[in-house]
C-alpha cells in the first residue's frame, strides 16, 4: 500500500493528510495536528509539501488572518480519487487468495476484535 504513494513522491502520511481534508472540508493546521498526533509545526511541514505540489491549498481566513485554513485542490482530488482505486486495488488482490470460508472466518474475527 504505501509502495503506491512513494513511487509517486508523496509518503503515506500525504495521502492520509489529503484523504482528511476532504472528509473534513477546510481544516486549520492545529485541526490536522491534533488528527495525527503530531505538533503544528511538523503539520505546517506536512501541508507545505502539498502546497508547493499543488494538491492544497491555503486558505487565510478573513476574520481572523491569523487562521490558516486548507482546502482539496483539482490536482489534489484527483490525486486521492487515484490513490483509493490503487489501495482497493491492492485490497481485492490481497484478500483474493482466501477462499469464502477463510474470508467469513477473516471477517468475523475482525468483527470480534472491533466489538471488544
Amino acid at each position: 500500500m504505501k509502495h503506491g504513494a512513494h513511487a509517486q513522491g508523496f509518503s503515506w502520511l500525504h495521502f492520509e493528510a489529503l484523504r482528511y481534508v476532504r472528509d473534513h472540508g477546510r481544516p486549520t493546521m492545529r485541526d490536522i495536528a491534533a488528527h495525527f498526533s503530531i505538533t503544528p509545526p511538523a503539520a505546517t511541514l506536512l501541508v507545505e509539501g502539498l502546497v508547493a505540489n499543488r494538491m492544497l491549498r491555503r486558505i487565510v481566513e478573513a476574520k481572523d488572518r491569523r487562521t490558516v485554513r486548507v482546502a482539496l485542490t483539482a490536482k489534489g482530488k484527483t490525486y486521492l480519487d487515484a490513490g483509493v482505486r490503487y489501495r482497493t486495488k491492492k485490497i481485492k488482490e490481497m484478500f483474493s487468495v482466501l477462499n469464502e470460508k477463510e474470508y467469513e472466518e477473516l471477517v468475523r474475527i475482525l468483527q470480534k476484535i472491533n466489538d471488544s
